[in-house]
């Protein structure tokens, strides 16, 4: 279990909870087949062992969150207001050798989800946002991205609504 507690945003901590119900779900569907393969002959329960392990990751899936869920630390202040990249912080970065721009929100590797709303999500632990966090606007950074490197000026830091 989790010592100390995550940094999550609050956008995430809403996802996670979300998350949590499905698996929830999930895991009441799962021993309720349990169940009636259990009570079925044995020419009818093959799938018993598949089901109860299927269970039991869907039990330890819940308790992970629960237990992420319990020891959070909700960010509710964003420094994007001093100017510079924190976590829940969403920045608009260019790609110097080629212009483009693309929209990213710095997150924990815990709520980490691609693409919300148009904006992707980068982790802390991410190559990117390491270099990422702490940068103002107008901050330019290189990144190694396999055998890529990759120039970013940050353009636009966009206050949390």
């Amino acid at each position: 279990m989790r010592a100390s507690p995550s940094q999550l945003t609050q956008d995430g901590y809403r996802r996670l909870e979300q998350q949590l119900e499905r698996q929830r779900v999930r895991m009441d569907e799962a021993r309720e087949y349990v169940r009636d393969q259990m009570e079925a002959n044995e020419a009818e329960n093959l799938g018993l062992v598949e089901a109860q392990e299927q269970l039991a990751t869907l039990e330890k899936q819940v308790a992970e969150l629960e237990d992420l869920l319990a020891n959070a630390q909700i960010i509710t202040q964003d420094a994007s207001e001093q100017g510079q990249v924190v976590l829940g912080s969403t920045a608009v970065l260019t790609d110097l050798a080629s212009g483009r721009t693309l929209r990213v929100r710095l997150v924990s590797p815990f709520e980490a989800g691609g693409v919300i709303d148009g904006v992707t999500q980068i982790t802390q632990a991410s190559p990117v946002g390491a270099q990422l966090e702490g940068r103002r606007k107008g901050d330019t950074f290189q990144v190694q991205i396999g055998a890529r490197t990759m120039q970013y000026q940050v353009t636009e830091l966009e206050l949390s609504r």
